[in-house]
């Protein structure tokens, strides 16, 4: 027998590049959570010492993965319907792998992609339940071509685990554009993430992915380059341009398939696109392209008669695609030999001088095979697929289900202790079970699936915390939690984008088992829904409990578009943001555990929880700013996903007066907060100071006049004391840090005759009484009241505007932050959000230097 399962023997001799990039999950873990300049001068020192030469001689690579795309969604491969001209065109021009293989599933096969190390390996056994996750430890194919001096770019579909440092960033890609989930459930207009932060977009998903891709290659086209595409299409759902969804469906095939060939055919845009960047910027002849997909077709439809499609071990779900073109050194050919995902890397490792540790490394090097066509080394080997895990009945002895191919055959078992075997020479269709008459033969193929599950089996941990690096918020969503009592999963899905319901009862449990890898101080918040009045959380973290009461948020789930009329709806679900508490935490494994105080009448439904690292500085790096006047300054933008996601060393006061990650709303006024100026002048002020952390005081009062901005004063509208509260918030900040600005926008309430001639005097003493706590020489920026229909302003409300005007101009440190230009909601009072943020900016530009 030929094949002989690897064993892990480190390099042990320091002359060996490859052996700078073993790693262990604390030297990851130190990687990240050191600064910045660290991580620069480390990766300096490391890649310094290897045989590289960065001239242009040294190919650039794209690799552009697809998802659920079979082999027989492509027209070259015999499809008659489908049209792929670019897909077809690359085949031709390519080294086309005939028999080329990966797992039945997603994100087995680009962990193996990544690592040239079967998944199971990297503890990769599944697509969901932290299964799909990659240990933090195991050296990528980007950590790779960064170690040799490559810029490394992702942009797609990482499905290897979202947390630092389990994230593409901290797998090694400089770059990342995508989402980390196994599916996405919009395709137009998604909110995807650019390196760990959300992004609002406008378009098709699979067109945005390209488009940042696009301007990666451009960006960097004068330097090697490893562009890594993979694009979520066509998985479902089915969402793709009406127009291309009708071109294919006619009747002859189903509605499902009508829109995958729809997506196939978009990806074939978008690859030419690709292709054409290159050739533009002349790198065509040197990039080494690769295409392929992650398993076989996710659904019944043409796939050259194999046996099989997604998750099966058979032939059609592990069969795919694979074009490799290089014009400076691989000619067109085919090749009938077999490859896999694995063989991948240590393939580029040997054209690129990347550093490999080859005796750690499932995979084997194709250079020979695919530039002569025929590698007699690779003639007798095995490729092993396992589906393994708790859906398909293992054991300590039977791995599940399981097949092992050889260049003839292929033995796949599908049930414990039972076996089939298939000459696929004869039979590539898998009608024909063999074992009988080659007991030896299956015997043999057998047992190295069999020497590999024991070798593999004890490193495949059932448990796998989430890592709480603190490097950026870690957001869990609740498909990672283990539910105790009632709660389930919403329509008994365990997937990305699902959630928790029927939460009901004290008795119920949700815990999330953690790897805190930094200690330090962490807000802990819920993005939940419910309608029940008296919903309380308790969270119990380490030492801790924290306890806060979950405001109603009745959001109401929607059903997820699909081209796709017989598909079983999915339903959508929006959730809102709430911080429960903060917390100190060691570094080592914990659990966090959620539960209610009490039973409620309204059941809670949980998306996740976010954990996020906000330590507070000495005082004089922690600069405090007063947020006050009325809903203006309060915010009244629509709330998105980006808003929610909080900035590195920005904290905001909240309502329980604790210093917690600044996130939209800020305020707390009324329930119809949403987005205001506070953050993005923060933000700004943060970037011209990276030495200081930003501490936000939200105390505007949604229509509270000026005469509620005084000693004793009361709003009736918000049941407040506008003065007395913001003074005693601002005590309570100044015990950390130091205010250095009043941003102050208000007027509206006072702008009518009786009022207006009044509050010019009363706004000095308001800004006289707040300099007297936080200092005579405090900045105080005033904002001009909305310009809409300026021209039809009553005299009441140009005094009041003038008011402002000359008070930035007679106080020192003061200044006027012009309107003019800003847009309003429909409401024609408030500032929409866009204009929100541009406000924040003026603030920020007017601040006295």
């Amino acid at each position: 027998m030929t094949f002989n399962f690897i064993r892990r023997v480190a390099a042990t001799t320091n002359d060996q590049p490859s052996s700078r990039l073993q790693k262990t999950s604390e030297q990851k873990c130190r990687r990240v959570v050191f600064p910045a300049i660290i991580i620069a001068v480390t990766l300096m020192v490391q890649t310094s010492v290897l045989p590289r030469t960065y001239a242009s001689d040294r190919p650039n690579v794209l690799i552009v993965l697809t998802d659920d795309q079979g082999w027989g969604d492509v027209g070259v491969h015999g499809n008659s319907i489908i049209e792929t001209p670019a897909i077809d065109q690359l085949a031709n021009q390519s080294a086309r792998m005939e028999h080329f293989y990966v797992s039945p599933v997603c994100a087995p096969t680009r962990a193996a992609l990544l690592t040239g190390r079967y998944p199971e390996r990297s503890g990769v056994i599944g697509v969901t339940g932290r299964r799909e996750v990659m240990r933090s430890e195991e050296t990528t194919m980007a950590e790779r071509f960064k170690a040799a001096g490559y810029v490394t770019g992702c942009f797609g579909k990482w499905h290897n685990g979202a947390q630092m440092p389990l994230h593409p960033n901290g797998q090694g890609f400089d770059e990342f554009f995508g989402f980390c989930g196994g599916h996405f459930n919009l395709y137009d207009d998604p909110v995807l993430e650019r390196n760990g932060k959300p992004v609002s977009t406008q378009g098709y998903i699979t067109d945005l992915l390209t488009d940042q891709a696009i301007e990666f290659v451009k960006a960097n086209h004068k330097q090697p380059f490893f562009c890594y595409v993979p694009f979520n299409a066509p998985h479902g759902p089915f969402q793709v341009d009406r127009k291309l969804f009708d071109k294919y469906n006619d009747g002859s095939i189903s509605e499902k398939t009508a829109a995958v060939y729809a997506m196939v055919e978009n990806i074939d845009t978008n690859l030419a696109r690709l292709l054409t960047t290159l050739d533009e910027h002349e790198l065509s002849e040197n990039t080494i392209v690769i295409f392929l997909t992650d398993n076989g077709p996710n659904g019944k439809r043409f796939n050259g008669g194999m046996r099989g499609a997604k998750g099966s071990v058979h032939e059609g779900g592990c069969r795919v695609p694979c074009f490799i073109r290089w014009p400076a050194k691989v000619s067109p050919k085919s090749i009938d030999q077999i490859a896999a995902h694995i063989d991948l890397l240590p393939t580029l490792a040997d054209w690129c001088e990347l550093p490999a540790d080859k005796a750690t490394l499932d995979g084997r090097s194709l250079t020979t095979l695919i530039e002569s066509g025929n590698d007699p080394a690779l003639a007798g080997r095995h490729l092993i697929t396992l589906r393994t895990g708790p859906r398909f009945k293992t054991s300590n002895q039977w791995p599940g289900r399981f097949a092992v191919r050889n260049l003839r055959y292929r033995l796949v078992s599908e049930k414990p202790g039972m076996v089939e075997l298939y000459d696929m020479g004869k039979d590539p269709g898998q009608k024909q079970n063999v074992a009988d008459k080659h007991p030896d033969l299956a015997d043999r193929l057998k047992q190295v699936a069999l020497d590999y599950y024991s070798e593999i089996q004890p490193s495949v941990e059932p448990n796998r915390p989430v890592p709480i690096s603190g490097a950026r918020p870690t957001m869990i969503p609740s498909v990672d939690a283990k539910l105790t009592g009632n709660p389930g999963f919403a329509d008994e899905i365990e997937w990305a984008h699902s959630w928790i319901d029927r939460w009901f009862d004290r008795d119920d449990l949700v815990t999330f088992s953690l790897d805190v890898r930094q200690a330090g101080r962490y807000s802990i918040q819920v993005h939940y829904a419910t309608a029940a009045k008296n919903a309380e959380v308790i969270a119990k973290i380490a030492n801790s409990e924290l306890r806060g009461n979950l405001k109603r948020v009745a959001n109401k789930s929607v059903i997820r578009p699909d081209l796709d009329s017989k598909a079983t709806p999915r339903r959508m679900l929006d959730f809102s943001v709430q911080t429960i508490g903060v917390c100190e935490l060691e570094s080592g494994m914990t659990e966090l555990q959620l539960s209610l105080a009490e039973s409620v009448d309204r059941m809670v439904e949980l998306g996740g929880v976010t954990l996020t690292r906000c330590e507070i500085p000495e005082p004089k790096q922690f600069h405090l700013f007063l947020l006050a006047g009325q809903s203006n300054m309060a915010g009244r933008g629509k709330v998105i996903p980006t808003d929610r996601y909080p900035d590195d060393r920005i904290l905001m006061l909240d309502q329980q007066n604790r210093w917690v990650p600044a996130v939209d709303p800020l305020h707390f006024d009324k329930s119809v907060a949403g987005v205001g100026l506070g953050r993005e002048f923060a933000r700004v002020y943060a970037a011209a100071h990276p030495d200081v952390t930003v501490g936000l005081i939200p105390c505007a009062a949604g229509g509270s006049p000026i005469k509620s901005w005084v000693p004793g004063g009361y709003h009736d509208q918000t049941k407040s004391h506008p003065y007395d509260d913001a003074m005693i918030r601002v005590q309570i900040a100044q015990q950390d840090g130091v205010v250095k600005g009043i941003l102050w926008h208000q007027g509206e309430s006072d702008s009518k005759s009786g009022a207006a001639e009044l509050y010019r005097d009363r706004l000095r003493e308001v800004f006289a009484r707040f300099r007297k706590q936080v200092g005579t020489e405090t900045p105080i920026l005033i904002g001009g009241l909305a310009t809409a229909n300026k021209e039809k302003w009553n005299d009441a409300r140009k005094q009041v505007d003038q008011a402002h005007r000359e008070l930035a101009n007679e106080l020192e440190h003061a200044a006027f932050v012009e309107s003019s230009g800003l847009t309003l909601k429909s409401d024609n009072t408030h500032f929409d959000r866009e204009s929100l943020l541009e406000f924040g900016r003026r603030y920020a530009e007017a601040l006295p230097k």
